[in-house]
């Protein structure tokens, strides 16, 4: 923060909400993509390669991001086809930007290249305080780092847990959706990712609260999350109350940062256990 907004002489931004997009953000986001991959496409051209991973990925923005009508794409002129990504972007809503974002992460096949630009893109949003980062090609309501982490550790968690990563994963999903979250099924993944760990460690068929008894964690780790798990149980997953469910982003994100935490302390524990 400089000296102007500390001390109240420039206001802090009001535009960087949740539900909106200032100009200078939506440029300095486009000229991440373009410093690395568009700018310089045609001194690129020679490395054949690298255009055709460009021409391949606008080619399947244009079909199933855009769904835009294609006949008179010409796609044999890379620069022109950079231009047509850049003019398409800067139409886009502000939930279209962060949609865009996360197709390119799933769909540009130069991973390393991939990985520089949302990285770029993660600086750009901090510096700027928007209140999204991207984790894992989601791009997800603002958390802070160690949190980021967490979640980041779990998405990346051996195969031999591949059921609770996939849960972590939807739940992330769900509680990232603009412009509207699935809060309660986030919660609902959040919680039986630990439920789907706790019967591959235990190898049985239980309720979670009866797993996390078995699990090689400290009572008190098990007391906590047998609460959270009965607080689940009573609303977010069975709905006993016979209301909507009632929660919010900040319960949702308190879930989905809790459960993936207790996953990597549950595996870290479970390691120690064996060896």
């Amino acid at each position: 923060m400089l000296f102007s907004e500390r001390h109240g002489y420039k206001k802090i931004d009001e535009k960087l909400l949740w539900e909106k997009m200032p100009d200078y953000l939506r440029k300095r986001i486009w000229n991440v993509f373009d410093a690395h991959i568009f700018m310089h496409i045609d001194s690129l051209c020679h490395l054949k390669r690298m255009t055709d991973t460009v021409v391949d990925f606008i080619r399947i923005f244009w079909e199933r991001f855009l769904k835009g009508d294609m006949s008179n794409v010409r796609y044999e002129n890379p620069s022109v086809l950079c231009d047509y990504m850049k003019e398409a972007f800067g139409k886009f809503e502000w939930h279209e930007v962060y949609d865009f974002i996360e197709f390119f992460a799933s769909n540009f096949k130069d991973k390393d290249t991939m990985r520089l630009v949302l990285d770029g893109v993660n600086r750009v949003l901090e510096e700027d305080r928007a209140p999204y980062r991207i984790i894992s090609g989601i791009v997800a309501p603002l958390t802070s780092e160690e949190e980021i982490k967490e979640i980041e550790k779990a998405l990346s968690i051996p195969d031999k847990y591949a059921p609770a990563r996939v849960h972590i994963s939807k739940s992330l999903e769900l509680f990232s959706k603009r412009p509207d979250p699935d809060y309660p099924n986030s919660i609902k993944e959040s919680i039986s990712a630990v439920e789907s760990l706790a019967k591959i460690i235990t190898g049985k068929e239980k309720s979670l609260s009866a797993l996390i008894e078995q699990l090689p964690i400290h009572e008190a780790m098990k007391r906590g999350f047998k609460e959270l798990y009965d607080w689940t149980s009573d609303e977010a997953r069975h709905g006993r109350t016979g209301k909507p469910i009632s929660c919010d982003e900040s319960e949702a994100r308190y879930m989905l940062i809790t459960s993936s935490a207790f996953i990597n302390y549950v595996i870290s524990k479970y390691k120690e256990s064996t060896t």
